[in-house]
């Protein structure tokens, strides 16, 4: 019985330990500041710096009526640009102070089984252990915040495909249809970001005291 015994000590220490690390840590306006970000900023500073990207290289062009395509594919660059400055700002002025977060990660004492574990309870597959409900909510926020970041700045990766698969297809290149598929595969994933960001905000509404 000794091994079962040091396996359950060390077991528990595992978890006292992160519920130590779950102390304080508590989202404190991540939804509203990801959904200002898209509902504001975002579009705006989109349309405004693909026109203004756009008109500047119709400017250049000697043929403005054919190479219209290529000048909106810069006019996209430009966005992208914008998106990542946009993005790396609007995260740290905002977004980071949207969440009370602990230096140390809620979830590193524990092994990889009890993190899947905490992460299934999160995504809602598996049932909710009360006992420790107050390190998957801390899992929660932090997972939520890194979800949210990665939200701010994964669409300008996003317009640099867009750019440049217009590019290839204006061009007559073959692989710009290549390059189209890849991006429906990229906006897939950003989807799913998305989707995991909305579970992460439901577990913690409904596990919520107030």
């Amino acid at each position: 019985m000794t091994g079962i015994d040091d396996l359950l000590a060390e077991s528990n220490d595992r978890w006292s330990r992160a519920m130590r690390n779950a102390r304080g840590v508590e989202d404190i306006g991540l939804g509203p500041a990801v959904k200002t970000y898209y509902t504001r900023y975002f579009p705006v500073g989109v349309l405004v710096l693909t026109a203004a990207g756009a008109a500047a290289a119709l400017l250049g062009f000697t043929d403005p009526l054919d190479d219209w395509g290529l000048a909106l594919s810069v006019g996209l660059l430009l966005a992208a640009v914008g998106a990542v400055v946009g993005g790396l700002v609007y995260n740290a002025k905002k977004v980071a102070p949207a969440a009370q977060l602990n230096k140390t990660e809620v979830l590193i004492p524990l092994d990889s089984g009890e993190r899947q574990q905490i992460q299934r309870q999160i995504m809602g597959k598996a049932a909710i252990v009360q006992e420790r409900l107050c390190v998957a909510r801390a899992g929660a926020v932090q997972m939520r915040k890194s979800l949210a970041t990665q939200l701010l700045l994964t669409p300008a990766y996003l317009l640099v495909f867009a750019s440049q698969t217009l590019n290839w297809v204006m061009r007559g290149d073959p692989f710009g249809w290549v390059m189209a598929v890849v991006l429906v595969g990229f906006m897939v994933a950003i989807a799913q970001l998305i989707r995991e960001f909305r579970r992460t905000g439901r577990f913690l509404a409904g596990t919520s005291e107030d």
